[in-house]
């Protein structure tokens, strides 16, 4: 490991921003290759300095991702994004914003998108497929039950 030079650290952690945002964690680890521990944190306070990198509008924008565009529930998208390194408390404040309604949603247009030939057959293995689907995917298993009973109209 190259020990300490300040200004290398700079240049390789907005290196790495040039390509994509990344979260303070993922940055420290990156950097954490090639400098000492000391210096990738004060590279990284540098560069949320100048505004290049801040963990609040790299959550909301990657729960978006997550939940909006990848469909996963909101479990899977926290663990998703622990991964990356954000803290407990960012993480929440993020995904808070999307209540059961809009989840329910999402789950509805899957179904109706991918499982809804499994529902139609009105048989258990059919639910039970659709239901353990969409739970890999880290939705809750009363969101799941509420929008299948929506796609059946048992609401």
């Amino acid at each position: 490991m190259i020990s300490g030079d300040f200004d290398k650290a700079k240049n390789h952690a907005l290196k790495f921003l040039s390509y994509r945002d990344h979260s303070g964690g993922e940055l420290l680890k990156k950097l954490g290759k090639y400098y000492d521990e000391k210096t990738c944190k004060k590279a990284l306070t540098w560069v949320r300095e100048i505004g290049y990198q801040n963990d609040e509008n790299y959550a909301e924008k990657y729960a978006e991702v997550l939940v909006k565009s990848k469909h996963f529930g909101i479990r899977k998208a926290r663990w998703e994004m622990k991964q990356k390194g954000l803290p407990d408390d960012i993480i929440e404040a993020a995904l808070e914003k999307y209540n059961d309604d809009e989840i329910i949603e999402i789950i509805t247009g899957i179904i109706e998108r991918k499982y809804v030939q499994y529902l139609e057959e009105n048989d258990r293995t059919g639910i039970k497929k659709t239901t353990d689907a969409l739970a890999r995917r880290g939705y809750d298993y009363s969101d799941i039950k509420a929008a299948i009973a929506k796609c059946r109209g048992d609401y």
